[in-house]
Formats: C-alpha cells, structure tokens, sequence
C-alpha cells in the first residue's frame, strides 16, 4: 500500500484497513455495490489490500472487481451484498452545481463556498470523497480537511 491509497485526512482506522478508505468505497460505487463494515472487517488484510489496488476504470476493471468482491463476500457466507446500480445522477458526478449536500456543510461548518471552477477541476475520486463526507454525520473534521486539500484555504 502507498500513500497514493488513502487520502490524508482520511482516519488512522481508514489507513489501517479496520473502516473501509474512501478510494475503496469511490469504487463500490463505480460498481454499484454497498459492502457492509461488517463484510469488510471480516477480509483478511490482504483482500482489502486488493479491492484497494484493483482497477475500476474500465466496464471490463469494474465486472472483474465485482466479481472478486462478490467471491471475497461469498467465501464469509451471511447476508448478501447490497446492489446500488449507478444512475448517472450521482451527486459527485454533477460538475454545473456543487451538490447540495457539499453546501449544507459548508455552511454548517461555517466555511465559504469555493467557487464553481474548484468543484468542475476536480478528479470523480475527489469529488465523491467530498460528497461522502458531506453526508456523514460523524466525519466534519475530515470533510474540513479535504475541503482545505482540495478546494484551498
């Protein structure tokens, strides 16, 4: 694993492996699966490590990244994996707005709205580790972080 595999404002329990990092949960999505954190905690490190360094650029990247997952999770046996086909309207994907999600924080941590261009410059990846720390309930100071990485300030 390198430091390319974690961004730098993710958690101690992100970059260990215990939760699921956000390049990895930016590729469930790609593939349209929800993986629970109990499945995850249950891969041995070396199966994270590979759904971390797998590909998922290419429909041909994505059918063999799912395939590898669905194998992992079959192997642990219990409840099935969870699909959530893409739309294409994915907030993360949208670049003539900032998502919604994205403002309401930023207005609840009291931070300025950057403009437009900084959200449009982004790569898909960075975009979608904002959108899900926008979300979360429990990660503000990571979403400040990235806001600062990504956005300036």
């Amino acid at each position: 694993m390198t430091n390319r595999d974690f961004y730098p404002f993710e958690s101690r329990e992100a970059s260990s492996l215990l939760l699921i990092p956000l390049r990895v949960r930016y590729k469930l999505d790609c593939v349209g699966i929800r993986l629970r954190l109990a499945h995850w905690q249950a891969l041995t490190h070396d199966e994270k490590t590979q759904l971390l360094q797998l590909s998922t650029v290419t429909p041909q990247d994505q059918g063999a990244y799912r395939d590898t997952l669905i194998r992992m999770v079959d192997r642990l046996g219990g409840a099935a994996l969870v699909e959530e086909p893409m739309t294409g309207e994915e907030g993360w994907r949208t670049t003539q707005r900032w998502p919604d999600v994205v403002v309401r924080q930023c207005e609840a941590q009291h931070l300025p709205l950057p403009p437009l261009s900084k959200w449009q410059s982004l790569i898909e990846a960075d975009r979608h580790a904002l959108f899900v720390l926008a979300r979360s309930n429990h990660s503000q100071t990571e979403f400040v972080a990235a806001m600062a990485m990504f956005c300036g300030g």
